[in-house]
Formats: structure tokens, sequence, C-alpha cells
């Protein structure tokens, strides 16, 4: 039985269901999230800064205490299946929180009936709003992947996709044009972003990339999937500025040659615990370990680094979090982080995280990808 973590001083991070909703926002679904109503709520006022400047077909199911105490799967189905026949989306996602979870709800079964019922394709995604949003957009594009990637496609050279871009993580769009940028400045065409200002006709033809390029953790489940079934491999790590472009480059050139997947950096050497490291980084995972390994290469090859980053099943031990933070000279987190702070003389290196703190510090996050970035200016 895993040993879950109680958060008394710091907030939790985005959960799977806004996850989901995130991934299909701008393909051109319906995305219904089957609970009675607060989940829905905290992804549109928190979770998505899209909400206010842009349409999306997001519902949320009404789940009432009868509905749930019967198992009355009858009115969810109803419901979407009328809203469909209206609103004509090209596909409808279904995924649900924490109620539909504990009564066992059927995600594939009642996807079926909607389905049949008014012929649009309905994908099955069994969150529970108990991990983080990288869980919920990796079923998410996997899912739609499954569904709708055009497998018989052959790869062409130079090309590639961009697995695991959500505003989440990434926030505002100058953010992943300039990501797509440095790829591009390097002789290779972005064929897809998946899935943040994308077509639902360019994520269809993945498969034409020779490599897939993994930028957060939430693509990791859709990287593999086109592994397996596509033999496309992937190569995972951000690119926080030139150096970090350089390298990741010349991974997916290798990786598009023998078709063996990548790291852009060994994580064992950035979670050994050290004494007094003279940085700690605290984000999302992916993110994270190529902010270490761009520092590294900023500081000196022997500065000691250590990162942090909160786990999709249990999220970040906040004892662990205090004494990590005590030891470092410097830290480099979310803003929202400075309650674990107390007793400590750490310099605060400020990398708002919209997964963390929603839009609080949003107009303080740094285009952080792409050769302008310098993570040493931050230092």
């Amino acid at each position: 039985m895993k040993d879950w973590h109680v958060h008394v001083f710091t907030s939790t991070y985005t959960a799977d269901v806004s996850g989901v909703c995130s991934a299909m926002y701008e393909l051109g679904g319906m995305s219904v999230l089957h609970d009675p109503s607060g989940c829905n709520s905290t992804y549109t006022t928190h979770d998505e800064p899209r909400w206010y400047g842009s349409e999306s077909l997001m519902f949320i199911s009404g789940l009432d205490e009868m509905t749930a105490v019967m198992g009355d799967d009858s009115v969810i189905v109803n419901d979407v299946v009328n809203a469909a026949k209206g609103l004509k989306p090209r596909f409808i996602t279904l995924c649900g929180a924490s109620i539909p979870h504990i009564i066992a709800f059927d995600y594939k079964g009642v996807a079926k009936l909607i389905e049949d019922k008014c012929g649009i394709p309905v994908l099955p995604v069994p969150t529970d709003g108990l991990k983080m949003y990288t869980s919920g957009v990796g079923l998410a594009l996997r899912e739609w992947m499954r569904r709708f990637a055009d497998l018989s496609i052959k790869p062409e050279e130079g090309v590639i996709n961009l697995l695991g871009v959500t505003p989440i993580d990434f926030s505002r769009k100058e953010i992943v044009d300039e990501m797509k940028a440095s790829f591009e400045r390097r002789g290779f065409s972005v064929n897809a972003v998946c899935a943040m200002g994308e077509s639902f006709e360019a994520m269809e033809k993945v498969c034409r990339a020779q490599a897939n390029v993994v930028v957060s953790s939430a693509g990791l489940l859709p990287a593999k999937f086109l592994k397996a079934k596509a033999g496309i491999p992937f190569v995972v790590g951000t690119p926080v500025g030139s150096a970090a472009c350089d390298k990741l480059c010349k991974k997916i050139r290798q990786s598009a040659k023998d078709k063996e997947s990548r790291y852009l950096y060994d994580s064992d050497r950035y979670t050994t615990r050290v004494e007094k490291p003279d940085l700690l980084i605290i984000n999302e995972e992916v993110n994270a370990f190529s902010m270490a390994e761009a520092a590294r290469a900023a500081l000196s090859e022997d500065a000691k680094i250590e990162v942090l980053f909160p786990d999709a099943d249990e999220g970040l031990d906040e004892d662990l979090l205090v004494a990590r933070i005590k030891e470092a000279k410097a830290v480099m987190c979310d803003p929202l982080f400075f309650p674990a702070f107390a007793g400590s003389s750490a310099k605060l290196i400020r990398m708002p995280h919209e997964g963390y703190s929603g839009r609080i510090y949003r107009d303080e996050i740094p285009v952080f990808t792409g050769d302008a970035f310098d993570i040493k200016k931050m230092l």
C-alpha cells in the first residue's frame, strides 16, 4: 500500500482531469468531465489560461447523489448524446474525478453506449482526480492517437513531433513558438505540437516524424505508444537554452538513425542527495532535469545540483522538501513554495509554474525554451 503524503502548507499540482481537458482543448472535440461540479470549475478558473480567450466544448455531467448511489449511467449517456447531436463535435472525450472512481464507473462501457447512440467517436480516459495533470495529458493523448493517428504513414527525414505540450507546463504561446523555432533553426521540421496550438489534421499525421521529442513527462505515454505501434523513437528533454537544444538535436539525429530512445540528461546525477547543494530545482520532472542540465553547463561541471519533482501518484513529501531547501544555497521553484523556506537562508530563484500556482505569477514566467534563454542570468 502506498504511503500517501499529506499537504499541510504546500499546494497541490493540477489534477489529471484538468490534464485531459487541457490536452483536448483545441482539437475540435467535446470533453465531458463526470463529476458533481467542483473539478470543472477548478479547471476553468485556475488551470486553463485559454478559457477566457477561446472557445472549447467543455461540459460537466452534474453527477448527483442518487445517480451515483443507484449507478444510473443512462443519465450521462442521454445528456451527452443530446448535447452531441446539437453541437456535432469531431469526437467526445469522457473523463472523471474521484466520485466515479469510488463507484467504479465503467468508462469504456459508457463510452461505447454513447458512441453507438450518436455515431461520434468517444474516447474513454479513466482518470480519478487523484493523480497529477501529467497522467491525464498522457492518457488523453495516447487514447486520441490510438483512435485517430494514421499509423500507415511513413516517416520523413528531418521531421519531429513535440509531445506533452499544454499550457499547464508551457503557459504562453510564445514559449511554445520559441521551442519550435529552436528546432527549426537546426534543420528540423516540426510536424505536430501535441497538443497546443495544433490542428486535428496535423496530429493525425504524427507518424510522419522520424523521432518524437518528449518535452514534458506528460508526453511519455503517447511517445511509448508511438514507439510500440509505429517504431518511432523518442528523445526526452526540454530545449532550455542553446546548449540544451544542440544536445537534444544531436540525440534526435542519433535516434532517427538507430531507432533507439534517449534522454537529454542522466536523472541519477540529479536525484542523488548531496550536502549543501549549490542549486535545488523543483519543477515538473522533464523540465526540472533539463533545467539542471542547463544550470550545470552555465555554472561548472562540478556544480552540486539537485532536483525534486512531484510524483504523479504521491506528490512532494513536505518533510523532504523542507529539509532539502534548508540544505540548499539557492532554490529555483514556484514562488508559492515560499512557506517551505521557513528557517532557510536559501536564495529563492522565482520560476513560476502554471500547474502549481495557476495564473497568480503568470506574468513572471520567462520564455525558458529556445536559444535566447540564458539560465545563468537567473542564477
